[in-house]
């Protein structure tokens, strides 16, 4: 859920439920962000009426609490401090590239870590009787201070589609690839909804 604030911020409040399809494991992640609007280095003014779209360069400072559980039995939870900034810019053929650092404070079970996360984005928007899709495709890589290296890949496809002022929906398939500290390989169907405010 997203609440407009001011022109230059909103807040965002997420809550997303992860089950394994052969396995007994749930994950819920439970998170509170702001979001800024940063000036460009150049001013450049995009038009359009989406709060992310609209900016070239923004930043989000969060908190996210994960509880997971493995048949039935509590995992320790985990708290993380949420800095990220993106940016993006117009490539040819009406595509947006865009660019995300992220970087996740970590405190599992009272030790503490970082990771840090670069992704990068490919969007195009189209309409589809009179609503926005906008199909999008982007790759991340993971670095976690556990294991000094690379420790995921992750890769995501899908559109996302305009109902109404208030409300988006996203469906996507998701390929992770792990790394460190042992190599496993997970595919996934997700579905996000979106509220506006």
């Amino acid at each position: 859920m997203f609440v407009r604030l001011k022109p230059a911020t909103r807040l965002y409040f997420d809550a997303a439920y992860a089950k394994g399809k052969d396995s007994f494991e749930k994950a819920l992640d439970a998170a509170a962000y702001l979001d800024i609007s940063l000036k460009p280095i150049r001013r450049q003014i995009l038009r359009h009426e989406d709060w992310a779209r609209s900016r070239s360069l923004w930043a989000r400072i969060g908190y996210d609490h994960v509880f997971k559980s493995t048949d039935g039995v509590a995992s320790p939870s985990e708290d993380r401090g949420i800095l990220s900034l993106w940016a993006k810019r117009q490539i040819p053929g009406d595509f947006w590239l865009e660019g995300r650092a992220r970087t996740d404070l970590r405190w599992i079970s009272g030790d503490y870590s970082t990771r840090y996360r670069f992704r990068v984005e490919a969007t195009r928007e189209f309409a589809v009787q009179g609503h926005p899709v906008v199909p999008y495709f982007n790759v991340e890589w993971f670095y976690d201070t556990r294991y000094s290296g690379w420790a995921r890949t992750l890769y995501q496809v899908g559109p996302e589609v305009t109902v109404s002022k208030r409300f988006r929906f996203e469906v996507y398939l998701a390929r992770q690839e792990t790394h460190l500290p042992s190599a496993s390989v997970l595919s996934a169907l997700g579905v996000v909804a979106k509220w506006y405010y």
